[in-house]
């Protein structure tokens, strides 16, 4: 493989396409510099996960065969992709983003210098489908299938915590050699099986509520999210929304199966532990970050939530094996 081949495949895979069979690789190239990751689960599954900085502005454009592309991003800003006949898709942090097409399309994404990106995601080919002949009509293979059909089409997972560690997982295991293929292949699968499930289950959820009812509750979950901390009261969200309290109330449990209140405080403890595990925080002062006074509040709350207390996510005390 040359110096180009390496370059390209960076660049594809940190975007999250095209993947393909080569083992966990360190790099460093005109373009970028980080660890990649791809790795053939089964015909026409394949796993990649990366964590790169791009060190030049560049356009990078890209050329893809038939299939569907489903990635996230754990970190990031948001990505731009000119479609060629298209128009423009972008991809936000922390969003499930996907891309299906049934003939080659040609899109271009700008790199931009100092950024990091640490994504996963998976590409379907359909050899993939076609093992499941007319069974995947059943099931909910479905819904990623029809994304495949129809020309050039797109999707968003917007809320997926379940998502979100599988993508963690897939960068920071403690895995080599052959269990390391069994743990991926089994993280791939999973991928697949959650985003698929996922998408069944908004569309089950737009046919109940209603696409603007379920839209207004997905905004107000990106209100929520994007201050976690100075989270507005219930009846100031109801009222940026443009619904009534209960309604939001009520909407809200439906789609996400929780409370405000619980939602608010099972992504602040996902902050948390980003703060814990990335920035090296202290517990006290990542509890205070979150919104936590009395570090033992925020201690008890984060064992309840994840099953340990948070200083063992401290790096030190932490055996993993990035990609």
């Amino acid at each position: 493989m040359t110096l180009n081949d390496l370059v390209r495949l960076g660049a594809e895979l940190a975007l999250g396409v095209e993947p393909v069979g080569i083992p966990p690789q360190v790099l460093e190239t005109p373009i970028y510099k980080g660890r990649l990751l791809a790795f053939e689960v089964q015909p026409g599954l394949m796993l990649s996960a990366s964590d790169v900085t791009y060190i030049c502005n560049q356009n990078f454009a890209v050329e893809m065969e038939p299939a569907l592309v489903c990635g996230i991003m754990l970190t990031g800003s948001p990505v731009a992709s000119d479609v060629e006949g298209y128009g423009r898709f972008v991809r936000y942090p922390h969003q499930v983003s996907l891309m299906g097409f049934d003939s080659p399309v040609r899109y271009s994404t700008p790199l931009r210098q100092g950024e990091r990106f640490r994504s996963t995601g998976f590409v379907l080919r359909p050899p993939f489908f076609d093992r499941f002949a007319d069974d995947v009509a059943n099931d909910g293979l479905a819904a990623l299938r029809e994304l495949v059909e129809g020309g050039f089409r797109t999707a968003i997972i917007t809320h997926s915590p379940c998502i979100t560690e599988i993508a963690r997982s897939c960068l920071e295991h403690p895995y080599t050699g052959q269990l390391e293929k069994l743990f991926l292949e089994s993280k791939a699968l999973a991928f697949v099986i959650e985003a698929a499930q996922a998408l069944k289950d908004e569309r089950r959820l737009v046919a109940l509520l209603g696409r603007r009812e379920y839209d207004r509750v997905m905004y107000a979950r990106e209100i929520l999210d994007a201050d976690l901390v100075g989270t507005p009261t219930t009846m100031e969200l109801s009222r940026r929304v443009g619904i009534n309290v209960t309604t939001l109330q009520a909407n809200f449990k439906t789609v996400f199966g929780k409370t405000i209140f619980a939602h608010v405080r099972e992504q602040r403890l996902m902050m948390a532990r980003v703060l814990l595990q990335e920035h090296r925080l202290s517990v006290a002062e990542a509890g205070r970050r979150v919104g936590f006074s009395r570090a033992s509040a925020f201690s008890a709350a984060y064992r309840k939530h994840f099953g340990h207390p948070p200083r063992l996510e401290f790096p030190r005390t932490r055996r993993t094996h990035p990609i």
